[in-house]
């Protein structure tokens, strides 16, 4: 159980499993340049091997945001109980991004080039997805909690 203090905030430990592996096997896939994962608060999770800490960070972030604006145009626009399967960006030059949603908690975004089968990456991204959610439950259920330091 959470510990808390006298006013009654809760302390949990925070999340220190980096997921970068739930990316390989798309990574592996032909036109995919790069990808993040990311939490819904825009906190970056994992990310290809070749992307700096610091764009990867920035990516996570205007991904969660961009994710967040998506949820709440399906939520203002749509029947009840709707969510967003994918989010879909083409860039004038043929490129992709493509942001698929995990769980309500997390997600991943991943880049392509012109040429991309896109059929192809949104069956390999389900199951990337699918594997996210079953790790960041486990990693839900098995984190320890934090003593706040003495004031």
């Amino acid at each position: 159980m959470p510990s808390s203090d006298s006013q009654g905030s809760v302390f949990v430990a925070p999340l220190s499993q980096d997921l970068s592996w739930i990316l390989t096997p798309l990574l592996e896939l032909p036109c995919v340049t790069g990808g993040v994962v990311f939490s819904r608060d825009g906190l970056i999770l994992g990310r290809s091997s070749d992307l700096f800490r610091e764009t990867g960070e920035g990516m996570a972030a205007l991904t969660g945001s961009a994710l967040g604006v998506a949820r709440t145009m399906v939520s203002t626009g749509s029947a009840e109980g709707d969510k967003v399967a994918e989010l879909v960006i083409s860039t004038r030059e043929g490129g992709v991004y493509y942001v698929a949603p995990a769980g309500s908690g997390s997600g991943l975004v991943l880049w392509a080039s012109r040429g991309v089968d896109m059929g192809r990456l949104a069956r390999e991204v389900q199951v990337q997805v699918s594997k996210l959610v079953a790790a960041l439950d486990e990693a839900s259920r098995s984190r320890t909690t934090s003593t706040p330091s003495p004031s």
